[in-house]
């Protein structure tokens, strides 16, 4: 492993978000989508893949979704769209950013965002790690208070 992205994966959107929350993480080029994905449910400590889940592009949140299938519609076979590498998917196309929708109930959605160029990897460091955190991570099934929602 030689080369690496930095991300910011930022939390937009899900049904008990409450105050934002964004962690910048360092993953090898090659890091497939299906393992970003479990990277990212880990950090956000969730149950993990019990849920339907997709990766896209969009304009925004509200933008149409362009999913990453061949035809760029959605399937509910995605084995082909988990096993591309982070290196087939950036640079994104002009005005695009990628998503990963988790629980299509809750509508949890991540907004990826790449920082830079690709770097070398450092010797002695474990990919994809944790760079930073900011905000309050979101609680997959919200707080006891919230079970009315």
């Amino acid at each position: 492993m030689s080369a690496i992205f930095t991300m910011a994966i930022e939390c937009v959107g899900g049904r008990y978000l409450n105050e934002p929350y964004q962690c910048v993480i360092q993953a090898p080029v090659g890091l497939r989508l299906g393992e970003l994905a479990s990277h990212i449910l880990g950090i956000v400590d969730f149950d993990g893949d019990d849920h339907l889940h997709e990766f896209y592009l969009a304009n925004g949140t509200g933008g149409r979704k362009t999913w990453l299938t061949p035809d760029g519609e959605w399937s509910d076979d995605d084995t082909a769209v988990m096993h591309t590498p982070l290196s087939d998917i950036f640079p994104l196309p002009k005005n695009k950013k990628l998503y990963y929708l988790y629980d299509f109930g809750a509508s949890w959605c991540f907004q990826i965002t790449k920082r830079g160029k690709e770097t070398k990897a450092e010797p002695n460091i474990d990919y994809p790690c944790i760079m930073s955190e900011t905000g309050v991570k979101p609680k997959e099934y919200g707080d006891d208070d919230d079970e009315g929602d």
